[in-house]
C-alpha cells in the first residue's frame, strides 16, 4: 500500500469519525472522493429512521432528500 492510499484511507476514517461524533438526530450527508480528489459518491443517513442511501451525484441525493423529507 503506497503513501497516498494510506492517507486516503486515513482521511476517509477521519471523516466517518467526525460524522459519528457530530451525529445526533439530524440527517447526515457526506461524499467520498477518489485519490485525485474527484467526488465518487454521495451518502445520506437518517439516524432516526435508520435509512441510508448512496448516490452517484449530488443532484440524485438532493432529489431523494426532497422526496423523503419535504413532500
Amino acid at each position: 500500500m503506497n503513501k497516498s492510499n494510506v492517507l486516503l484511507n486515513l482521511q476517509k476514517y477521519w471523516q466517518y469519525f467526525v460524522i459519528w461524533m457530530n451525529s445526533g438526530s439530524d440527517l447526515q450527508v457526506w461524499y467520498e472522493s477518489d485519490r485525485r480528489g474527484n467526488t465518487s459518491s454521495w451518502h445520506a443517513y437518517d439516524p432516526i429512521t435508520g435509512r441510508s442511501a448512496c448516490f452517484g451525484s449530488e443532484e440524485e441525493m438532493r432529489i431523494w432528500i426532497d422526496k423523503c423529507y419535504y413532500r
